[in-house]
């Protein structure tokens, strides 16, 4: 497109008037004799044909004199309007032996993402990729992001800790809020060595996570989203999860009634414990789950009830599966597994004492890789099996029994449905081998309560009652 330019000498102030110059148009509308092949190709194309540099594995910044990276991703228009990120933005690969010895500002990331300038494109599946539009750049320093940035150094130090200790193979990207490690090749040939432990661990890649990219994307001059972070020094002390603890702490033992008439919450309102949990860290009317860092960090804050039996009634739902998707994904490509690894969760306990519950307190979990890989595929993958077999009802009349994983089959999770009514189905790939239907119910995986309950055992074993 612009033949006279060297990319490599650029100033941000040209980098971004250059850049403006493509938006809203296609790729196509860039140079029509480009392609792109390779997921990465979007990338390369805009370093070709916009700034003349040459895809390279270089280790320092797109731009060199500007020491600024280049990167293009993808975003959604969802059935709402508002768009969503497709994916997380992948960075430079870890090299787990020269990462040991670093710190963040000596660090492959810092060196060479601390200045990104991002395209977004929309995806849309069923035309041309060259005729995907550019809508929107981004100029991001991660200097001028000062709670980002504490966040963020944070989280390398997290991932950091796990290569120096020898458990990069238990690595997960829900280990942290915006910057994730995520796997890069997921085959036999892609683990790699690592310092301090005989075990291989899968290679992976700096990545920030897609919830924190959506939120770049969307992000308004004047936003509408509370940042709940008021106090740096706090933050950078403490770090996040610690923070929101100390803050809910001084609520300890308090019950739900008396905590209702504390914050003048009507006792009738929906997600009444969020509520709760909100106007502990001062957020007035305000889902917690809408806050600027939940949002980034795709954190999801779930309210625990614990009995006077020492025991949860409720298994843990998630969103219900299409039988005609499931099939069709390999478990590392799988929403399940990438919804886990990528996954924090906030845990709201109540522990029920007569007719009241009291509040225990919150702890932050993510699900551990050995149990993602080993109890969690094994749910998932025998369910797979079943679908493709058509091997679904194994009794129908009063009460249709199925062959999915039961609670009492699996340590961490089962299959059970997840529906309306009966009437409310999803289409079968392969028919029911017993009755010949072609739909069943609604299906989605569960947490068994029995799993939760460890988790909170766990989690909750130095709070004093």
């Amino acid at each position: 497109m612009l033949n006279n330019i060297d990319g490599s000498k650029l100033t941000i102030q040209e980098i971004c008037e250059i850049g403006k110059s493509i938006l809203n148009k296609s790729f196509r509308e860039i140079n029509e004799d480009g392609s792109i092949i390779t997921k990465g190709g979007f990338g390369h194309f805009i370093e070709r044909h916009v700034y003349n540099i040459t895809p390279n594995s270089d280790s320092s910044p797109d731009f060199k004199l500007a020491k600024t990276e280049l990167k293009v991703t993808p975003v959604r228009k969802l059935k709402n309007g508002t768009y969503s990120a497709k994916e997380r933005l992948v960075l430079n690969i870890i090299n787990y032996h020269e990462e040991l010895n670093k710190t963040f500002y000596t660090s492959s990331f810092w060196s060479k993402n601390s200045i990104l300038y991002i395209f977004f494109y929309l995806y849309q599946p069923d035309i041309s990729n060259l005729d995907y539009i550019i809508l929107k750049d981004l100029l991001i320093d991660f200097q001028e992001l000062k709670t980002d940035l504490t966040i963020i150094k944070r989280d390398w130090e997290t991932i950091h800790k796990k290569i120096k200790d020898g458990r990069a193979h238990e690595i997960s990207e829900a280990d942290t809020l915006y910057l994730a490690a995520c796997t890069k090749g997921v085959n036999s040939q892609s683990l790699r060595t690592q310092p301090n432990s005989p075990d291989r661990a899968k290679q992976r890649a700096y990545s920030l996570k897609p919830s924190y990219m959506t939120r770049l994307f969307n992000k308004e001059p004047i936003d509408k989203y509370i940042d709940m972070m008021v106090d740096g020094v706090e933050l950078e002390k403490l770090g996040f999860e610690n923070l929101i603890v100390n803050r809910t702490n001084k609520y300890l033992n308090k019950s739900q009634s008396e905590l209702i008439r504390l914050f003048n919450i009507s006792s009738k309102s929906k997600n009444l414990n969020e509520l709760i949990l909100s106007s502990m860290l001062g957020l007035k009317n305000t889902k917690i789950s809408k806050t600027e860092e939940f949002l980034k960090a795709n954190i999801i804050p779930k309210t625990i009830r614990l009995e006077e039996n020492n025991k949860i009634k409720e298994h843990m739902s998630f969103n219900t599966f299409k039988f005609t998707d499931i099939i069709e994904e390999t478990w590392e490509d799988s929403y399940l597994r990438d919804y886990f690894e990528s996954t924090k969760f906030m845990f709201s306990l109540f522990e029920k004492q007569g007719n009241d519950y009291f509040f225990r307190g919150v702890r932050f979990w993510n699900m551990p890789i050995h149990d993602i890989d080993n109890n969690l595929h094994d749910v998932w993958h025998e369910t797979v099996n079943l679908i493709k077999q058509g091997k679904i009802i194994k009794k129908s009349g009063k009460i249709t029994r199925n062959f999915f994983p039961k609670a009492t089959d699996n340590p961490v999770a089962h299959v059970r449905p997840h529906a309306k009514n009966k009437a409310d189905v999803y289409p079968l790939p392969v028919p029911d081998q017993l009755t010949k239907s072609t739909t069943f119910t609604k299906q989605s995986f569960w947490l068994n309560n029995s799993y939760i309950l460890k988790i909170i055992n766990h989690l909750f074993s130095d709070n004093s009652n």
